[in-house]
């Protein structure tokens, strides 16, 4: 499958806009068929599955409006740009995901308090494995184009969604298979409940991740000590400190006071802290801004 969506070098990746679009397509086409053999079949599990992917089109509708968003230029009242817009798509994703699994588990309850007859037919079977498949592929090309464009949350919060979507088919597979070959009716709703509990999961997780970046918390440890080892490692400065960093969309906006020579001009001093900020801007592509103030080394603070 992943030749599905592979390219050569002489191509260019598909845009976030239009990864993201593709993403709404499939979950109205996704939507159709789920909720069709849900209310034919009467099975729950089934029509979860189908609001999930309900919550799905609405999480890559956000994701659509965050990607635009993110893209405008920054003006004069965003200095920074608009790249957290992203960010809170993301959000607004995982607050749609916890509604619907809060749905789920209380309609689950229900059916296991008040049972009711579920209805298995061959169309179940492959309306749920056709979901496995689509889910899968379109969760990769999501990955794929975002990784292509150096990472995207709103695509790789709505890749999650596709991800948390074939688990919860898969639990709703099996499911419905008990049904079918034991009779045993109550599998059904606990199939229901798998599926919240994959959906809530799954957005506890993402959500914790992306109210981090929105409280510009410091960037991973790997990145930050990449940052690191080139300010510890440039022949042209004696030490730093005052090192912050956040991040904004997948970019990383940085500042940091280095210790440079107090012998050196201004011009000299300046032309070392813009030398150091290019530097690091490209050796560590996700760093989109790197501020460096430069101090004597005489006035080193610790």
């Amino acid at each position: 499958m992943d030749r599905m969506f592979a390219r050569s070098p002489a191509q260019h990746p598909a845009s976030k806009g239009s990864a993201a679009l593709v993403s709404v397509l499939v979950n109205i086409v996704l939507i159709g068929g789920k909720l069709l053999v849900g209310l034919l079949t009467g099975s729950l599990a089934i029509l979860a599955d189908a609001a999930h992917s309900f919550l799905d089109l609405s999480a890559s509708i956000f994701a659509l409006a965050g990607i635009r968003a993110a893209d405008k230029p920054a003006d004069e009242h965003h200095a920074f740009g608009h790249a957290k817009a992203e960010n809170i798509s993301s959000l607004v994703q995982m607050f749609l995901l916890g509604a619907t699994c809060i749905a789920i588990v209380i309609e689950s309850v229900r059916r296991l308090v008040v049972p009711s007859e579920v209805r298995v037919a061959w169309y179940s079977f492959a309306v749920v494995l056709g979901a496995v498949v689509i889910d899968f592929v379109i969760s990769r090309y999501l990955g794929q184009v975002s990784q292509a464009h150096g990472g995207s949350a709103a695509l790789e919060a709505d890749a999650l969604h596709f991800t948390s979507d074939l688990w919860a088919s898969l639990a709703v597979l099996a499911g419905i298979t008990v049904v079918a070959v034991f009779g045993w009716q109550t599998a059904d709703p606990l199939a229901g409940i798998a599926v919240a509990i994959i959906i809530g999961s799954t957005a506890l997780r993402q959500g914790r991740r992306t109210a981090q970046v929105l409280l510009d918390a410091m960037p991973d440890a790997r990145t930050l000590r990449a940052i690191e080892r080139i300010l510890e490692t440039d022949p042209s400065i004696h030490g730093y400190h005052a090192l912050r960093a956040r991040q904004a969309g997948k970019h990383v906006l940085l500042d940091v006071s280095v210790h440079v020579e107090g012998a050196l001009s201004l011009s000299q001093a300046h032309d070392v802290g813009h030398a150091v900020s290019e530097r690091i801007r490209r050796e560590l592509p996700a760093v989109s801004d790197a501020v460096v103030h430069v101090e004597p080394a005489e006035d080193e603070h610790g």
